[in-house]
Parts: C-alpha cells; structure tokens; sequence
C-alpha cells in the first residue's frame, strides 16, 4: 500500500489534536481510518471510541517531520479527553474551510488563514494562558479571533482575565482587529447556553451567557461542522461583508450610511446585513438602529442551515427580518463553493519519494517502539 496525502493528513491531525471523534471528520472516508487501524498507525479508545495515534503512528511522524507538537501520553481521564476532542472539533472544522492548522509557531498568526493552539505555548513550567478557556485562535484576513467551545453547562470564566489573555499574548500580532468565536456542537447547542438567564450570584466569574452580552469585541457563533466550515471560508474572503453584500444585491446594492456600522447596504431603502458570519450581537445592533428610524423590516442574507436553525424562529418569524439565502451559483462565484479536501494522490517525501506499508514494518523491525 502506497500513502496518500490523505493518510498523512489524519496522523498529522491526530497529533495535533490527540483525540478525534471519527464522526468529526470531514473529508475522510471510513476506508482511510480503517486502513490506518490495520497497520495500527491509529487505534479507537475503547469505552470513548476517540481516534488516537498509536506509538508506531508518532513515530512514523517524527520520520517524517521534524516540527511537529510534542508527543504526549494517552490520558485516561475522561474528562481530558473530552476536552481535547472538543477542542479538535474547532480544528477539523478550520482544516475544512482551508486554514494552516500544522503550525507550531503564535507568529504564524501574522499570516491570513491560520490556526494555533495556545496549548502548545503550555509547559516547561511556562504557562503564558493561565488558565484562559481560549481553545484556538484564528486568523482570517484582517480579523484574530479567540475561539471558545461553548455548550450547554459549559461552566463560567473570568471574563477580564479572558480578555487580557487574548490581548496580552498576541500582542506581536499586530494590524489585526479581534473578535471571539462561540464555537460548539451546533448552533443550537450554543445558543441554549447562551439564551439561558443571567448568572445572579455576584463575583468575577460569568456564565457564557452574560459573557456573550458583556463583550464589546464581536463574538461570532460557529457550527463545528460543514455549514461551520462554509462560515469560516466566507469570513476569510477579504472585505467580506462589502463583497457578499455587492454579490447579492448586484444593481440593487446602495451603500450603507457611514454612521452605521452594523448596517452593510440599503435595499429596497430598508437595512440589509450580512448574517452568514453569526454575529447575533451586531443583527440586533442593526435591528434596534432600524426600529429607531422606522425602516422595519431589515433584510439579511445566510447559509440556508444558518435559516433553517436559527435565523428563521430568531428573527424572521417575529416580523425583525426578511432573510435571503446563498444559492451555490453565488458560492461558486465567489470561489467558496467547496471546502477543503485532502487528496488521495500519493504522499511525496521532500525527496520526492512515495511511502509503503513494508517500508514501515522494516523501520520497525530495525528498532521502533512498538503500539502504546
């Protein structure tokens, strides 16, 4: 058997993310994980069935990589490995939208489309984070956002020590604006956390819930899934609300006024937003600006699932807004119209060389570990 690009993919995701739910994985067949299994580079977790990388697959690696995230041991912990695959959650859905996820370096984030897991800043006594909830962060044009898993009974954070961790360790990533990313099982998920009522007891720590209403940056809901990984490739477009709404509207597209930002055209001399990014806080924005000067209904426009979950009980069925859907000639228009792929082309080395199955056992029966 020959590897493909495909197979060296899903070792190198298992080793930055350590856990993966198979029904996770977008763009991967049950073939590539089978197959994987049976030369016994990955295993299933017994009671959680996470896919892990077996000690033969971490050193097939480190052969072939020399920056990779250190090898760590299988935690049998429960709530470890429910956290990480959660984590990886947030990473599967970047790697489909076409973000550089096999970075090891923060300053990489200077770069569009990258993804970095502040966990790979943890260790040798340094802990720069603290004990930030910050699970990734992203960059997408000219936008750092900091991406929390978010679900129901989730648990509550430090809001300000969330901020001056986000701030204080990217500080070297300059030109950028920031935002948050709620990112979750589904839409749904997120939001029965985030519409449940304000936390009463005082103190410093917050629920999600107030959490999401205290926050001046924009916090943008993500599905981690494929209308998920849609949002980020539109996201990533440059400009992108200017560029959607231009699309949609073509001949119909007049500029917003300048004094309102939540608002990104007119049509029909009534507010039209774009709602594909899932930022609830600034459509309500839009709408309280439109209520003032009577220019109910606004229009906005979404990915259909994006309607379907949430947009259409949320706003249109209360008469709020009228909500337009991408149709996949516009996607294909805007060259968004698929998500990323691994191919199953052969994996080359940097020499140029192809990899098979019996080269592996041979560097095996020379000395490498065996499966842990």
């Amino acid at each position: 058997m020959v590897f493909s690009i495909c197979d060296v993919e899903l070792l190198r995701l298992l080793r930055w993310c350590r856990y993966i739910a198979p029904s996770d994985l977008l763009g991967f067949d049950e073939l590539t994980i089978e197959s994987l299994k049976t030369m016994k580079l990955i295993r299933s977790q017994r009671s959680s069935k996470y896919l892990t990388l077996t000690g033969k697959g971490n050193d097939f690696l480190e052969r072939l990589y020399s920056s990779i995230p250190e090898r760590m041991p299988v935690s049998y912990k429960a709530h470890d490995a429910l956290r990480r695959a959660r984590i990886s959650k947030i990473a599967l859905t970047s790697y489909a939208a076409g973000l550089v996820v096999f970075t090891n370096n923060l300053l990489c984030l200077n770069d569009d489309l990258h993804y970095y897991l502040p966990t790979l800043m943890r260790g040798n006594s340094a802990n720069p984070w603290s004990n930030s909830r910050i699970a990734a962060l992203l960059r997408l044009g000219d936008t750092l956002y900091a991406a929390h898993y978010v679900c129901p009974g989730i648990g509550v954070l430090l809001l300000n020590d969330e901020l001056n961790a986000f701030m204080n360790n990217t500080a070297q990533i300059k030109n950028v604006r920031r935002a948050f990313v709620f990112a979750g099982d589904s839409y749904e998920s997120i939001l029965a956390e985030l519409d449940a009522a304000p936390a009463k007891e005082p103190g410093r720590y917050v629920s999600y819930a107030d959490a999401f209403r205290q926050l001046d940056l924009p916090v943008h809901l993500l599905s981690c899934d494929a209308v998920g990984a849609m949002q980020l490739r539109l996201m990533a477009i440059s400009d992108y609300r200017q560029t959607l709404s231009r699309a949609a509207l073509k001949g119909q597209f007049t500029a917003a006024p300048s004094d309102v930002p939540a608002w990104d055209a007119i049509y029909e001399g009534k507010p039209f937003v774009v709602a594909a990014d899932m930022d609830l806080n600034r459509i309500d924005g839009a709408i309280r600006t439109a209520q003032e000067r009577n220019l109910m209904p606004i229009s906005m426009i979404a990915l259909k699932p994006q309607f379907d979950t949430v947009l259409r009980k949320r706003y249109r069925e209360k008469g709020l807004a009228r909500v337009f859907t991408l149709k996949e000639d516009m996607l294909r228009e805007l060259g968004v119209s698929q998500l990323f792929v691994p191919s199953s082309d052969a994996y080359k080395t940097e020499k140029g060389e192809v990899i098979n199955a019996p080269l592996i056992q041979a560097a095996r029966k020379a000395g490498g570990s065996g499966n842990r």
